[in-house]
């Protein structure tokens, strides 16, 4: 059996036996040794992965020098949702998203169920105090979308429908860049970034990330860009040409990103890795 046969096999399997674990988790740990040492920021995503997802990431195909590969990039991404199908949810009064990026001040956005949120950085509203965005509720950012707290958690667990229903969102949301509506094209790299916010920023249920992972897997033009440090870096299309992000392949949390949304509107980029952590909180800031 190759590599690629061996990585579905274990991903239709719930639980390989102890010694499969037992052996993959080695070769893993002899592997990452090899690589560059991983710097010290870390996603807070989704938890570590479960012992088979650990095993199936130790035998991603790569490839040599820098030639794409969209094979390893679907099987990167398939393997990142079954660890966030998996993962434990948490719970919490406030949805707390962590922004970081490398020689800029860091900013954090406080999101509470019923569309109040709260934010904290220099270069924001408050420039670094923790201040209320606006006096009435307000929906969540997922790339150029907007949606409430309960749309989001009624977005469908299945990657086609939930691909289908986001491309929807963005024919009918009269989206425009100062040359006009959206071509198809641009509509599509539009949907992209949603999707790239919901494993990333958006607080879904494990079923949706997992399945926003799994639409990201199904689209053209994903590629494998190799090993980064702290994982296998990914090439995706977006609205505005292309964009990057880094799964950690040990654990396959998503590690950093180049596009993001901030809550305050519009869709960010960076020529750097940005991190984004997330978690549920009961508190907000002093």
């Amino acid at each position: 059996m190759d590599d690629l046969h061996e990585i579905r096999a274990l991903l239709a399997k719930p639980d390989p036996s102890p010694d499969v674990v037992a052996r993959r988790r080695q070769e893993l740990r002899h592997s990452m040794r090899r690589r560059t040492p991983r710097v010290g920021l870390r996603w807070v995503l989704v938890p570590a992965a479960a012992a088979a997802v650990a095993a199936a990431l130790v035998i991603v195909p790569g490839h040599v020098g820098n030639s794409p590969s969209a094979s390893g990039a679907r099987d990167v991404l398939l393997v990142a949702a079954t660890t966030a199908e998996r993962a434990p949810e948490g719970a919490g009064t406030y949805w707390h998203i962590t922004i970081t990026q490398e020689g800029k001040p860091q900013q954090e956005y406080w999101y509470k169920k019923d569309g109040q949120f709260w934010l904290k950085g220099e270069g924001l509203k408050g420039e670094g105090k923790l201040t209320q965005f606006a006096d009435k509720p307000q929906p969540f950012a997922i790339g150029p979308l907007q949606m409430t707290f309960e749309a989001l958690r009624q977005l469908p667990t299945d990657e086609n429908g939930l691909y289908e229903k986001l491309k929807s969102a963005v024919a009918d949301g009269d989206l425009r860049t100062s040359a006009g509506r959206l071509s198809d094209e641009q509509q599509e790299g539009a949907t992209m970034e949603t999707l790239l916010s919901l494993i990333s920023e958006a607080p879904v249920s494990p079923e949706v990330r997992a399945a926003a992972y799994r639409a990201l897997a199904a689209r053209p033009g994903v590629q494998d860009l190799g090993d980064a440090d702290g994982g296998r870096r990914l090439q995706v299309p977006v609205l505005d040409g292309q964009e990057t992000l880094t799964i950690d392949p040990e654990t396959g949390q998503l590690r950093n990103t180049s596009v993001w949304a901030p809550l305050t509107g519009g869709t960010a980029h960076s020529s750097g890795p940005v991190t984004i952590a997330t978690e549920w909180t009961d508190q907000l800031p002093d």
